[in-house]
């Protein structure tokens, strides 16, 4: 098997004084950290010495976890007075360095941290109108909602992972109260990891990215007027190589050869997103309450390569642009107004709204004298009605629902709705979704050097709004030594839109969005269970089984069997001195079909020709706090020592490989 050199850095034209600028950014931002902490701790200590009264925050840890606090945003709109304590706990702490590990399994990346991200499992969107359809940085973008703080002192947290192989994580977060009633901070999060097949040293990326937010509360001296604003912004770059390249002679082993062939050498991926969000309310009586929230966003997506004879045979379509330089970019901006009412009458939370919603879609290669003229589909307005409720009809019962209607129909099934609804108690729980959302701009049309189509020039209204109904329910029963919750999750689609590799040899162009014509109708019974014995030690299980009554075209790809096992043991040493947590983490689901991966289009499709094997994917950790640091220690896919395979998460793309990791986190209180 022949290995083939690798080229110079092409993320972009100016890559490596990106990367010194990037670098020199994130050590700004940390030493701006400290110099922020060191200086709030000296103007905080200045007051402490008037009159008799010293207090002694030299001998005794004045602050910690229990004088700074925070809260969330939805929160404060449903009246809930709620104020969380910092996370201390070392459970399952291991799993912060990995995104797909710390989501229970339950996504599908390519292998390595910062990749095209996937749910194995059909989600319903959060959004029944107009949206871009670029969606696998998603989870990188939302891994965590915006905290508002309220803290007696300065409070900073570092975090740090040291991934082997030129595996890192960042993540830095402070906050201040300017007074009792004025908070400010910010969050930083990096992603810096190293290509797993021919990595050339030190440095030679696979995946970086710069994630930051700044964020404010405000009340006034009664509270009767509260306001939050945040900023954010994510710059997620990717170099794509597009798999393994098989050979005719390729084995399973031959996917995990560090210096195996790739299909890309050349080609990148980026995601720039931003968003500011206003919500503030103004209190007439428990009862009335008028509010406002404000939403600016904007995502731009790009695909980059140059030209080359060695990689078109990977793609199955070549448009005849005239630059050799590949620069596929698509924009979406939104704009959103949302006002209503809300209120608690008795035990009952109530919420009416009305709000306006702004699109507009841009293609870079859909010339403004055709697409973007004949079919002004690219922007408009939404108008949506809704409302939310929530009763709590004691202490252990909780009711929830919520219903948002779109105006303006859809030829064959109406407006886009949702309604969705919930209840919470200690013995049960279960949840409704029905509901029918837009297609995405994606999928109707789309134009770039390696793909063209369009499902409007058919039909000006192109493709059917999509159909979707959730439906799960839970019993839960927990003791002391025993937790157990048997339950089950009943989807149905109709028109459900995906991507499709057609196995048509006489199409030119094979990977395209398909409308389903028929019904996705399937079931997943699952258990969770876990069982203490010896005071210490805990087995934990989560199985999954999903049976298809229906499925249209073959749509849904979904393994049969999904298991998350783990075998651990926790205790407390040394007078509460130090906690840990250790064991065997182990992740297992049956062979599948997995939906392959389309750098170009930066989506995920259907194929039939690469089916992902099963694999016991075990690691190994120790997690422990001493004070206020935790740490853990983790050996990734143990397995792959014993059997010289591993897992390939997606077809051609092999997983991550036997590697040791290392992380910690601390936080500062004063």
């Amino acid at each position: 098997m022949g290995v083939k050199k690798k080229r110079g850095e092409t993320l972009h034209p100016d890559g490596q004084g990106l990367f010194l600028r990037v670098r020199f950014l994130n050590r700004f931002l940390l030493s701006l950290v400290l110099i922020l902490n060191v200086a709030l701790v000296y103007a905080q200590e200045q007051p402490q010495r008037r009159g008799s009264r010293v207090i002694d925050d030299t001998t005794k840890q004045v602050y910690g976890p229990n004088t700074s606090k925070y809260y969330y945003e939805r929160d404060v709109f449903y009246n809930r007075q709620v104020l969380h304590s910092i996370d201390t706990f070392i459970h399952n702490y291991h799993r912060n360095s990995n995104y797909v590990q710390n989501n229970n399994n339950l996504y599908q990346d390519l292998g390595n941290i910062g990749t095209a991200i996937r749910p194995i499992y059909y989600q319903a969107p959060a959004q029944i109108g107009a949206t871009s359809g670029f969606h696998v940085y998603d989870l990188y973008w939302d891994t965590e909602a915006i905290r508002y703080f309220d803290t007696k002192s300065s409070y900073t947290n570092m975090q740090l992972v040291l991934g082997g192989k030129g595996r890192s994580l960042t993540r830095a977060i402070f906050s201040r109260n300017i007074n009792a009633r004025w908070n400010f901070g910010f969050t930083y999060r990096g992603l810096f990891v190293d290509k797993q097949i021919q990595r050339r040293g030190k440095n030679d990326r696979i995946t970086r990215s710069n994630y930051y937010d700044a964020f404010t509360s405000y009340q006034n001296k009664d509270s009767t007027y509260r306001l939050f604003i945040n900023l954010r912004r994510m710059f997620h770059r990717v170099n794509e190589f597009g798999g393994v390249r098989p050979e005719d002679s390729t084995r399973l082993t031959d996917y995990f050869d560090v210096n195996a062939r790739p299909w890309l050498t050349t080609a990148s991926s980026e995601d720039l997103r931003t968003n500011f969000h206003l919500f503030h309310q103004f209190i007439i009586g428990s009862g009335l309450q008028f509010y406002h929230t404000l939403d600016r966003y904007k995502q731009k997506n790009k695909f980059l390569d140059v030209r080359s004879e060695a990689q078109e045979p990977f793609f199955d379509f070549i448009d005849t642009f005239e630059s050799d330089s590949v620069k596929d970019a698509t924009t979406i901006r939104t704009f959103r107004n949302e006002v209503g009412i809300k209120g608690n009458l008795s035990k009952l939370f109530y919420n009416g709204y009305y709000a306006l919603r702004h699109y507009s879609m841009r293609y870079n290669h859909l010339p403004t004298d055709t697409l973007n003229l004949v079919y002004p589909w690219e922007k408009g307005d939404e108008s949506y009605f809704g409302g939310r409720m929530r009763l709590a009809l004691d202490s252990l019962i909780e009711v929830q629902g919520a219903a948002e209607l779109m105006l303006g129909g859809d030829k064959t099934t109406g407006a886009p709705y949702r309604i969705e609804g919930s209840i919470r108690s200690k013995w049960f729980s279960a949840s409704l979704t029905q509901m029918t959302y837009k297609p995405s701009f994606i999928a109707q049309a789309y134009r770039g050097r390696h793909d063209y189509w369009d499902y409007r020039t058919a039909d000006p209204e192109g493709l059917s709004n999509i159909e979707s109904s959730q439906l799960d329910g839970y019993l839960h029963l927990k003791t002391s030594v025993l937790s157990l919750s048997p339950g089950i999750t009943f989807t149905r689609l109709r028109n459900y839109v995906f991507f499709d590799k057609i196995s048509d040899v006489d199409t030119v162009q094979q990977v395209l969005p398909r409308q389903s014509q028929g019904n996705q109708i399937f079931a997943s019974p699952e258990v969770r269970a876990a069982i203490t014995f010896f005071r210490h030690l805990t087995l934990s299980n989560q199985t999954i089984y999903t049976v298809f009554i229906e499925n249209a075209d073959n749509a849904i790809r979904i393994p049969q069997l999904f298991m998350n096992t783990q075998l651990s043991y926790s205790n407390i040493f040394f007078h509460g001195n130090l906690d840990m947590h250790a064991g065997v983490d182990l992740h297992w689901k049956s062979p599948y079909f997995a939906p392959a991966y389309d750098p170009a289009i930066q989506q995920f499709y259907n194929q039939d020709i690469f089916e992902s094997p099963a694999f016991p994917l075990v690691d190994i950790f120790f997690n422990a706090k001493v004070k206020r640091a935790r740490i853990f220690f983790k050996y990734n896919n143990v397995m792959q020592i014993f059997k010289g395979t591993g897992y390939l998460p997606t077809p051609y793309y092999p997983g991550q490989r036997n590697i040791f990791d290392f992380g910690f986190d601390w936080s500062f209180y004063d």
